[in-house]
């Protein structure tokens, strides 16, 4: 018998679960739409929702997405890209990690080479970043760690980056200027709430890795975008379909398994297996009231909320900026700037992330010309005398969402299957080893899709 399987997003993580689904000979349906969760129930969205204090000199909020950060350790990632052909990745531009000083100058953390390609120790010595002292406290306690038996007092997930830092002998210039921003750019927040766990997992993959090329790449902010075109261009060639839908208004079911999925105007769609990769507040609002308070796992969900920033945006046009990805510049926790192709002169475009600020208050005009726009001329050495640009649209905010790594953040994080046993979840908030990311939402559509097709096999015995 042929399993019928409901995906109830076309969202990259749903488009992921259905590709890895697709070898197993599943009838596969996607509910696709502009929004899959009911409006009465939708979460709240920054985006579109307000207007800037000055309307002459600033655009209205919209939803824009960042340029996405690619690290080399995003193993499956690269390897999704080599299988679909996935022609975008020759505009991945190469960069290396900079880190901002109170000065406005810049610390590279260039890439392996040479000697430095033999040991990271190597390499962790030769980064100015972090002063002599730094470098020697931390080589010598990471030494020691490899050398004793592993058995730590508490899980590394309950600890906090600070605590390991301080451990290491970490000044508080390193931790102020190299160690927080990097935990802010991976893992969403500052090393003083930071999880010990998903820092260590990041740190060593990036520093462990085998050197071949740069470390990190720069993609364009419509490369996700893309991607899920291919994916949908792939699925309908295998026969998947993609059911239009209403809005999605409640999750039926019953003490054993879920039922249907209950759309507007009262329509109701059945199938075998069901997989949520919809976001924790969006599948909290739709499961049955007991739900939650039955299971653990779904009552943790809440413990998953979105952290709102600010992102801002400036498209320079007759500029031509190389790229760079500046972490802690001073008025934003990370600054990149990229060209943009296929346009008729040079053009830049510069983005600024600041997890602290929340867009519900946006900046005022005034602030963006008179200390962001300085700001960024002097970090990305601009021309002086270049004054903002003049060209629609000159800036634009957004709100910048994602998920902090908090300590602790690891015991919420739900396996693909749950308690019911025909719901299966993905979505990069699921359990990976990584902190949210494009890599945790590949790796998490493969574990769903494993899961599912174990839970088959299991089933059918």
């Amino acid at each position: 018998m042929t399993h019928h399987i409901l995906i109830l997003s076309g969202n990259l993580p749903g488009l992921l679960t259905a590709y890895r689904l697709i070898p197993y000979g599943f009838r596969i349906t996607i509910l696709e739409g502009d929004s899959p969760v009911s409006p009465a129930n939708a979460s709240i969205h920054f985006a579109g929702s307000m207007e800037p204090e000055d309307p002459s000199s600033l655009q209205p909020l919209t939803t824009q997405p960042p340029p996405l950060i690619l690290p080399r350790f995003y193993n499956s990632t690269w390897a999704l890209f080599q299988e679909l052909a996935f022609e975008q990745t020759g505009q991945l531009i190469p960069v290396d990690l900079e880190f901002g000083t109170s000065e406005g100058q810049t610390l590279m953390l260039s890439n392996a080479k040479g000697i430095a390609t033999l040991h990271p120790m190597i390499r962790l010595a030769g980064f100015r970043g972090l002063s002599w002292s730094d470098r020697w406290h931390l080589m010598n306690f990471l030494e020691k760690k490899w050398e004793e038996s592993y058995s730590p007092d508490h899980h590394p997930d309950t600890l906090t980056v600070e605590s390991w830092l301080i451990s290491a002998q970490q000044s508080a210039l390193a931790r102020q200027r190299i160690w927080n921003p990097f935990c802010r750019l991976f893992l969403g927040c500052d090393v003083t709430q930071a999880s010990l766990g998903y820092f260590l997992e990041v740190l060593s993959r990036f520093w462990l890795s085998k050197p071949h090329g740069s470390d990190t790449l720069l993609a364009s902010p419509d490369l996700q975008n893309h991607l899920q075109q291919k994916l949908r261009h792939v699925l309908l060639e295998k026969g998947v379909t993609f059911y239009s839908s209403n809005a999605i208004t409640g999750i039926q079911a019953d003490t054993e398994r879920i039922q249907a999925i209950g759309l507007a105007k009262g329509e109701r769609l059945n199938a075998d297996i069901y997989v949520s990769p919809l976001s924790p507040p969006e599948l909290l609002r739709l499961l049955p009231e007991r739900a939650p308070a039955r299971f653990s796992c779904f009552s943790h969900l809440a413990q998953l909320q979105e952290s709102s920033g600010t992102l801002v945006r400036l498209t320079l046009n007759n500029t031509l900026l190389p790229p760079r990805l500046i972490l802690n510049s001073g008025v934003f926790d990370w600054v990149t700037s990229q060209t943009v192709p296929y346009t008729d002169g040079p053009t830049t475009l510069v983005t600024g992330i600041n997890l602290s600020s929340s867009p519900s208050s946006l900046h005022p005009g005034d602030w963006l010309r008179e200390t962001a726009w300085p700001h960024l001329k002097k970090i990305l050495n601009i021309c002086p005398e270049q004054s903002m640009p003049a060209c629609a649209p000159p800036i634009t905010q957004s709100a910048y969402q994602y998920i902090p790594c908090l300590t602790g953040f690891r015991t919420f994080r739900p396996l693909s299957n749950t308690p019911i046993p025909n719901l299966f979840l993905a979505g990069p908030w699921t359990a990976t080893p990584l902190p949210p990311s494009l890599e945790s939402t590949v790796l998490s559509a493969y574990a769903c899709a494993r899961a599912v097709t174990e839970w088959v096999q299991t089933s059918s015995h």
